[in-house]
């Protein structure tokens, strides 16, 4: 298959993705209530005007403080603008956002945002991206929100945000927690040999890229033979913001990582594929 069929392909998955979102949408909520929430405006335009979209999930921390969760916009921004040139489809954009600036998001800047406690709304996206830095807790309803999501076919990409002195509090946090909403030992190591690390780029030799924090490797959540959560304690996120290489380089910030932007921009291209082709 050329390179060219293959770009067709991927294009033809992403249009899937988006129309069993859709799908859902209208079985969740009903034609009327969808199309009233259109007139008026808002992400359900979104979803007739672009093949993919990355929400983010909103939460907050252990002490009831709004954790970090919107951090570093240019992240998402390079990551979509790198996915759009691999698939050539209509990939909803980040606007007015450089690599490192702005540090935090600013209003309706994200291409979504959602909080666990919206599961009509979660249905309309197969893929969703939850980051922080902090120890944090989910209430038993929006634990459930989750797991249920995740059970009727949704993908949660997780990405520890390592800020000096920080350490791999939400990766601890996350494996807790998703061992209990699906059970002990519900959280499994994510093999190099998985189509994960070889749907597009090959990773294989490395596996999980490491940009910096702590590198538990990595971890996700199966639902059958399908992984339906990616867990990653290694920052990926940043990797994204790095663009112009001003931190990491070309492989990780000495002493604490060993990757950098490509191997982390690479990463986020295998998930999102991964996660609208199966």
């Amino acid at each position: 298959m050329s390179e060219q069929e293959r770009k067709i392909l991927r294009r033809e998955f992403l249009r899937r993705g988006g129309r069993i979102a859709a799908g859902a949408a209208l079985a969740a909520g009903g034609l009327d209530a969808i199309s009233k929430q259109t007139a008026q405006g808002g992400v359900d335009d979104d979803l007739d005007r672009y093949d993919f979209i990355m929400p983010r999930v909103k939460f907050v921390d252990g002490k009831n403080v709004q954790d970090h969760w919107d951090v570093r916009p240019g992240g998402d921004a390079n990551l979509l603008e790198e996915l759009r040139s691999v698939v050539r489809c209509k990939i909803k954009p980040i606007t007015e956002t450089s690599n490192w600036s702005p540090q935090v998001a600013r209003p309706g800047q994200l291409n979504a945002v959602f909080t666990w406690d919206e599961p009509e709304r979660l249905k309309k996206y197969p893929f969703l991206f939850m980051t922080g830095e902090n120890y944090y807790k989910l209430s038993l309803s929006q634990e459930k929100n989750l797991k249920e999501y995740i059970e009727q076919g949704g993908f949660l990409l997780m990405d520890d945000c390592m800020v000096d002195p920080g350490g791999d509090f939400f990766y601890k946090d996350s494996f807790k927690m998703l061992n209990k909403i699906f059970g002990d030992g519900a959280v499994k190591r994510v093999p190099n040999e998985h189509e994960v690390f070889h749907n597009v780029y090959d990773l294989g030799s490395i596996g999980l890229p490491w940009v910096q924090a702590q590198n538990h490797g990595a971890r996700g959540v199966f639902i059958g033979d399908r992984l339906a959560i990616f867990l990653s304690s290694t920052d990926l996120h940043c990797g994204w913001c790095d663009g112009a290489l001003q931190v990491f380089g070309r492989g990780g910030k000495k002493g604490v990582g060993k990757h950098g932007y490509k191997e982390a921009i690479e990463m986020g291209i295998n998930i999102i594929m991964y996660a609208l082709m199966h």
